[in-house]
């Protein structure tokens, strides 16, 4: 019992730390019309298996949010065997954008989505060229969130991602 509440305090902070994180991109992206008060996302755990519960990740996912929140969720950690990998990355589908994703390793592209809609997921995916070097290399996924009806940008987040290659 008292393992649960520290796992959720710990996500709670998490969630604080990207909301704070996300605020101060956005800032030094002046050029895009959005704040940190319409982003939120929730980093799901490393590895295949998220830290949460299936209790907890069905109230996250279940949520409801107004049509001026982005929600999504990523692994940080993602295994890549070759030039295949888990990369589970999900719109939950109280979300009311549109949202794609891009991956870079220094500073290079190494993963690209189309966007995905609201209650669409991408687990598994192909790395862009070649794979990469046997062993960790640090990555950022910058995800995007566009208006379902017009497709305009309204929001961006970077999020810090360590990628296994084996």
């Amino acid at each position: 019992m008292k393992k649960n509440k520290i796992i959720i305090i710990i996500s709670v902070l998490l969630l604080f730390g990207l909301s704070v994180g996300g605020f101060l991109y956005l800032k030094a992206k002046s050029e895009y019309k959005s704040s940190a008060s319409n982003l939120s996302g929730y980093v799901l755990g490393t590895g295949v298996a998220p830290d949460l519960t299936p209790e907890e990740i069905k109230a996250l996912m279940q949520k409801e949010v107004d049509k001026s929140k982005v929600a999504f969720s990523i692994y940080t950690e993602p295994t890549f065997v070759g030039k295949r990998g888990t990369i589970m990355f999900a719109n939950p589908r109280y979300s009311a954008h549109n949202i794609e994703l891009e991956v870079r390793v220094d500073n290079k592209v190494i993963i690209r989505t189309q966007k995905i809609s609201p209650d669409q997921y991408i687990e598994d995916i192909e790395l862009m060229g070649k794979a990469l070097k046997k062993g960790k290399h640090n990555g950022v996924a910058s995800v995007k969130a566009y208006d379902q009806k017009t497709d305009e940008l309204v929001g961006e987040v970077a999020v810090d991602m360590i990628i296994t290659s084996k």
